[in-house]
């Protein structure tokens, strides 16, 4: 043994890489997130978890049945960002409009006989994130909805919370899906960045381990187990954000994750203002330069995120769960610019293509807002995203190739 103590030094090593595991755990918590995170693409992601929970217990409530005593402690326990400065924050949150309640949702007391309680789930990108959540359990008191949007995601998203969705027992009445060129460039760095970033668990990587390369495995692998690289430290944020707790970042994320919270998973827009859009054409036009050069620079069809997409089709479909595929507008400059490109100009017809073919196949509706005749709307935060005045008349179009559905499953 004193032989052995000799070696010490050996050791070493070993405590050292405990020591930094132990404060790599730290960039975990939410306050270090807040200061140190360059924008809120986090904040949707590490909510989802909770958003799943909720979902679960309403839905066994539903049915009446209940939720398992862990996810219902889970739920409870689930805290959302503490603003770091209060006064500052009460300021912005007068602004922030929820479900303002005395309605009877599905599955609470009193709630009416006869009716059946329904279950919307939302998968898309940011584009999808924007649904005025109070307006639609207004007009929709039989349904709830549970928006997983979140910033730049891809189909193997979809797939992976469908997949545990259903694994839990939840099987949605009707799945609301964004498809976008975007999502099928696999010259993009927006799969790694995001859904490989803060999405999936060990289970969904082995089961698809042929989808994915032995590179984005080690990239999951290590943002799993760091958390430092999960949620990388930048001193430049962590200093300004100290020296300023009452800036507009500050006080914004607690916002945000209060909204989602209230709100089943709807996002706020507060870009500058909740019901802002761009008015200035000229901008339009610098921005949807910036989106075709980030989003579909190098365009290549990825043939991967189609067998997501079509084996999520194909996974609803086995459960007889209706699918709806929705291809957000775009701006007129963005939409110009596209259809302009002649080197992409191949890849979106063959992207027109293949999406046609997993709806045909798969018994979904795909809907082209760019090209529907029954839809218009032009009003833009930017370049790409649509601003809130044009969510009411998507999901309108939406709801409506359900009941269509609904009345066709009756008279046969």
């Amino acid at each position: 043994m004193k032989e052995i103590w000799k070696l010490k030094f050996v050791f070493y090593p070993a405590l050292l890489f405990v020591a930094y595991f132990a404060v790599d755990k730290l960039c975990l918590g939410q306050t270090y997130k807040l200061y140190s995170q360059g924008d809120a693409t986090y904040l949707f992601y590490d909510y989802k978890p909770v958003l799943m929970d909720e979902m679960e217990i309403v839905y066994k409530r539903m049915h009446g049945e209940t939720a398992p005593a862990d996810v219902v402690a889970r739920f409870q326990a689930s805290k959302p960002v503490d603003p770091p400065d209060a006064a500052t924050f009460l300021m912005f949150a007068g602004a922030l409009p929820a479900d303002p309640g005395g309605d009877i949702d599905p599955g609470e007391p009193n709630f009416p006989a006869g009716v059946r309680p329904k279950i919307l789930m939302v998968l898309g990108t940011s584009r999808m994130l924007y649904f005025d959540y109070p307006r639609f359990d207004r007009n929709f008191p039989e349904w709830e909805m549970f928006n997983f949007s979140a910033p730049v995601t891809m189909p193997a998203y979809y797939l992976y919370v469908l997949e545990r969705a259903l694994e839990r027992g939840i099987k949605p009445d009707y799945i609301l899906l964004e498809t976008d060129p975007f999502q099928f460039n696999e010259s993009s760095d927006a799969f790694a960045r995001s859904n490989l970033g803060y999405t999936f668990d060990l289970k969904f990587i082995l089961e698809h381990f042929s989808l994915f390369t032995r590179d984005e495995v080690s990239l999951w692998i290590g943002r799993n187990l760091f958390a430092g690289f999960k949620y990388p430290p930048d001193p430049g944020n962590i200093y300004g954000r100290m020296r300023n707790p009452q800036s507009a970042f500050m006080a914004a994320i607690p916002l945000l994750d209060r909204y989602q919270r209230l709100n089943r998973g709807a996002g706020k827009n507060i870009i500058p203002l909740d019901q802002w859009f761009e008015r200035d054409f000229a901008t339009l036009g610098h921005s949807a330069e910036r989106s075709l050069r980030w989003l579909y620079s190098g365009y290549k069809i990825s043939q991967r995120q189609f067998e997501f997409l079509d084996e999520t089709a194909r996974l609803a479909r086995e459960h007889g769960i209706p699918v709806v595929m929705i291809r957000p507008q775009v701006s007129r400059p963005l939409a110009r610019r596209m259809s302009q490109d002649e080197t992409l100009r191949p890849a979106l017809a063959e992207y027109q293509r293949r999406i046609q073919a997993i709806a045909t196949q798969r018994g979904a509706k795909y809907i082209d807002l760019g090209r529907n005749p029954d839809y218009y709307c032009n009003s833009y935060v930017d370049a790409s995203h649509m601003a809130t005045d044009c969510y009411q008349p998507m999901l309108l179009l939406a709801m409506r190739e359900y009941w269509r559905r609904d009345a066709s499953a009756i008279s046969h």
